[in-house]
């Protein structure tokens, strides 16, 4: 008996528990409510990258003794993390990703703004010819992390939100475990923001000094869930997610 949806992302996935949307999807799979047991949980972090998404999902799987079912929707295949920060969280550890998260504040004294510039630059080296390699190794860590999941009794489901970047070599014979696990929906070809917006989601409004993003990866509003958990609730029940 699964006992709390916990969802996990970037800040695509906290706006969608920062609007109950976890909760809703919770309710809508038939989870009851237990003393002292909340229905949904967010591990949900803005800036989010897939490395964080993957262990912090699997930390909090290895400490909980009832069932969960988790729901990840992954984040862009390019986002990094390196351990910079000099608090040490018991849960997130050093970890930021200095391209999409603002820790300056919580930076170790001898990093600075020059080392996260020259990181970034650095980083658009190198991945200018790797998106195949870097995906495949994004694939083995997700199927790694439901084995291990799966085999202590909780259910997963993973997604892609927003990311375009690598869809055209999902065919390529490297990447062709994605297809083999219902877990990953539709071979990690599905992005759950552009297929929102194609149904008419209500769209997050930015502020006029916010950065152009483009229409399918634009957040959807806070409350705006119910395409999605729409979506999600058929899913999990056609491929019997639960069982």
């Amino acid at each position: 008996m699964i006992a709390q949806v916990v969802v996990n992302g970037c800040s695509y996935m906290e706006t969608y528990a920062m609007g109950n949307g976890h909760i809703d999807l919770a309710q809508r799979i038939g989870i009851k409510k237990k003393l002292g047991t909340p229905i949904a949980d967010s591990l949900a972090i803005g800036g989010s990258a897939n490395s964080r998404i993957l262990r912090t999902t699997q930390k909090h799987s290895q400490n909980t003794q009832h069932s969960r079912l988790y729901v990840l929707g992954m984040t862009f295949v390019s986002r990094l993390e390196i351990p910079i920060l000099t608090d040490t969280d018991q849960f997130e550890g050093r970890w930021a990703n200095p391209q999409n998260q603002d820790f300056k504040s919580r930076w170790i004294a001898y990093w600075k703004s020059v080392d996260s510039k020259r990181f970034v630059e650095l980083k658009l080296k190198w991945e200018a010819e790797s998106i195949l390699d870097r995906t495949e190794d994004l694939m083995y860590h997700m199927l790694a992390v439901i084995s291990d999941i799966r085999s202590r009794g909780h259910r997963v489901l993973m997604f892609q939100q927003a990311d375009n970047l690598y869809q055209e070599l999902l065919d390529h014979p490297r990447l062709q475990h994605f297809k083999q696990v219902p877990y990953i929906i539709d071979g990690f070809s599905w992005r759950a923001v552009a297929y929102q917006h194609s149904l008419g989601v209500t769209p997050t409004v930015y502020g006029t000094d916010a950065p152009y993003v483009p229409i399918d990866m634009v957040h959807p509003a806070v409350g705006a869930h119910r395409i999605l958990n729409d979506y999600l609730t058929d899913y999990i029940q056609e491929y019997k997610i639960l069982t």
